[in-house]
């Protein structure tokens, strides 16, 4: 083992006016070593037992003659403390000193001096060295062994030459030695230089721009209305000991609230006639579902799964945003009616709860402002009917007609609010199209009600559909209609792709049957609809044949070629509309809903959840309101104003999943802002 790598992998301590100012650790740069050798010669020593050229290894002895070197009368000072530093930097078990020992002139002649004052390497000393470049970095461990057998050869020529002294010459730790950029080389290298500018400062902190506009300003608090300012903080280049942290937390709410109400040209000029709500959808993650369900969130540390914690946070997202109406899905029986309940009535909320059928212990929730609101009509509905084999499932879901509280001189529309949660399992879309069929049956109760009394109703549709964007049932909702005979069962809801399988489960008509008292279009038969209904469906043979001889049957129309059993009937050109109720196989529905949320984010242009778990993220949530019809009045219908933004899967991963400590259920929550116009 050569003298120059015993040194090279156990660095000696240094000491600074008898105090150990370095153990060894640290890296150390060339500008921070040129920086620590005039520190350390400006020292002023207040001890008084101790001089400038005393160290606790011994004295600091008269430098040898080095005359043959080239230098400046300026720097020849520089030199000697230089080579006095080297002294400085022996190993306490090393007995000789600098002074002890006459420099060999092979030696001396290693070190030149450039007149920029950086003593380097003579390249005529060292003739079988190759000499690398400032860019060429990768090739200087070789330049090292090279210099660690140069070394070895001058004190075997010169055995009297003590050691100390070979190995500082030989020593890559200082800049004095090596002709090249230790910035570049040593942090490429991963050189065991060490820093000891940190060091030295015992008492320093970490140091932060004098400029206060400089670094990061985070925007924080609800909606991210406030600006907080966190300076850049300066660490040196390399470090011993681990930067120092921050007790003061930055709460960044990734959230922000979108307004949209500057979209709207034709919103009425008249303020007071106009009456504006807000509506959160909010699935909480019941805690049996989460503990029965435990491989959903093997992501997610232990203390962000207690039901306490979860609820804290809760209750502080509800406080904080207060919306007018809430709707809550997996809402568990126990907890609600223990903890949440009174929390929400101190709120000034009253609440309508359904729990699923069966053995299910969570359900639904509807919460309104009784300032804000008076109830006309609730309806609780349960999926699950005994004399239906495809309605087998404890979904649940709440109708609830309410009242706009208004002045004396204002009146405005009622609004139903439906809140359900559908069934999840992802084969089943046959289940999930007769539930949302039943929802839309008693909302058109809710509609044929008010329209009895002379007034409109716009309707609000809440819950977790457990169905994608742009899927069959997603496009039922929004564009009134979906033909379904022949559709794959599993590619109603789009949450899975089962294509690969070579049997599905396919949709056909009669969807569900009439025990159900539920026509295609999506609301309840009355009995004579109901038996007219089956009536028709009875062709006898006497029957068909009784139609040959119909008077309408006997009348071609004018210009029409005559194609028996084809063209027997003339069509109405008024009635051709795409899936009309003429054609069976089709669900429909008249309520002209619109999506509150956009499947994509407007300003990234990403792909936004509304849930996310162990096995994946999807946006399952919705909320859905009614626009004025083609050719109403303007004023009719309700307005988007504004509502809180949904994040895309790659953030929330980057808060370490679905639930966290920020957002305490596996899903987010919907909260739109809407208005309703003026009677």
């Amino acid at each position: 083992m050569s003298c120059v790598r015993k040194l090279w992998r156990k660095a000696p301590s240094v000491y600074v006016n008898g105090k150990e100012v370095w153990d060894g650790g640290g890296a150390l740069s060339g500008q921070q070593q040129t920086g620590l050798l005039l520190q350390w010669n400006s020292t002023e020593n207040t001890d008084p037992d101790h001089t400038d050229t005393e160290s606790p290894h011994g004295a600091l002895a008269d430098l040898p003659d080095v005359s043959e070197l080239k230098k400046t009368p300026e720097m020849h000072e520089d030199i000697h403390k230089s080579l006095g530093y080297v002294s400085q930097m022996e190993a306490p078990d090393h007995q000789h000193s600098i002074s002890d020992t006459n420099l060999p002139e092979s030696a001396l002649e290693c070190l030149e001096v450039t007149y920029d004052g950086d003593p380097v390497m003579n390249e005529s000393a060292f003739p079988n060295i190759e000499f690398q470049s400032h860019s060429d970095i990768d090739g200087m461990p070789s330049a090292f062994s090279q210099l660690d057998a140069r070394a070895e050869a001058v004190v075997c020529e010169d055995p009297e030459v003590d050691i100390s002294v070979s190995d500082g010459l030989a020593h890559p730790s200082a800049d004095v030695f090596l002709g090249f950029d230790s910035d570049a080389g040593y942090e490429a290298m991963g050189s065991p230089v060490f820093d000891l500018v940190a060091l030295l400062a015992d008492s320093e902190q970490v140091r932060t721009p004098a400029e206060p506009g400089v670094g990061w300003h985070f925007p924080v608090g609800l909606g991210l209305s406030q600006m907080r300012y966190c300076p850049y903080v300066q660490f040196p280049d390399v470090s011993y000991y681990p930067a120092l942290q921050d007790d003061d937390s930055i709460e960044v709410m990734w959230r922000v609230w979108e307004d949209l109400s500057e979209t709207h040209t034709d919103v009425c000029a008249d303020t007071a006639a106009v009456f504006d709500f807000s509506i959160m959808s909010y699935n909480i993650l019941a805690q049996d579902l989460l503990e029965a369900n435990p491989q959903l969130y093997t992501h997610c540390p232990e203390e962000v799964l207690l039901w306490d914690q979860r609820l804290r946070i809760i209750l502080k997202e509800l406080q904080i945003w207060e919306p007018d109406i809430i709707c809550l899905q997996e809402v568990q029986e126990d907890h609600f009616l223990e903890q949440i309940y009174p929390v929400l009535t101190d709120m000034d909320y009253t609440c309508i709860y359904k729990r699923r059928t069966g053995t299910k212990t969570d359900g639904c929730a509807v919460c309104y402002h009784s300032d804000r609101f008076t109830q006309l009509s609730v309806s609780l509905l349960e999926f699950r009917r005994p004399d239906c084999e495809l309605l087998d499932r404890d979904n649940v879901g709440i109708v609830l007609l309410l009242q706009p509280t208004a002045g004396q001189n204002e009146a405005f529309s009622p609004v139903c609010v439906a809140n359900t949660h559908l069934l999840f399992n992802p084969g089943r879309g046959d289940v999930k199209l007769a539930q949302l069929a039943i929802v839309f049956a008693q909302i058109d109760v809710m509609i044929k009600k008010c329209r009895s009394e002379g007034r409109r109703c716009e309707v609000v549709l809440c819950g977790d559909f457990n169905a994608l964007p742009n899927s069959p049932l997603w496009n039922l909702i929004t564009t009134g209609q979906l033909y379904y005979h022949g559709l794959p069962a599993w590619m109603v809801s789009g949450q899975v792709d089962l294509s690969y399988k070579v049997h599905h489960r396919r949709l056909f008509a009669p969807l569900w049957p009439s025990s159900l008292g539920i026509s295609d279009g999506c609301q309840y038969r009355t009995e004579t609809q109901t038996a007219a209904s089956v009536e028709n469906r009875q062709y006898s043979a006497e029957f068909l044949c009784q139609l040959r001889y119909r008077p309408a049957a006997c009348v071609r129309p004018a210009d029409l070629e005559l194609i028996p059993g084809v063209t027997d009937k003339k069509p109405d050109p008024d009635d051709m509309e795409m899936f009309n109720s003429r054609f069976g196989h089709t669900l429909r529905h008249t309520l002209n809903l619109t999506p509150a949320y956009s499947p994509v984010r407007p300003d990234a242009h990403t792909a936004v959840v509304s849930t996310l778990n162990s096995e994946g993220a999807a946006m399952v949530d919705h909320i859905f309101y009614s626009t004025h019809r083609t050719g109403s009045a303007a004023a009719e219908g309700l307005r988007l104003l504004g509502r809180l933004s949904l994040l895309s899967e790659a953030d929330l991963w980057s808060l370490r999943g679905l639930p966290n400590e920020t957002f305490p259920s596996d899903h987010l929550s919907l909260i739109v802002k809407l208005q309703l116009p003026a009677v």
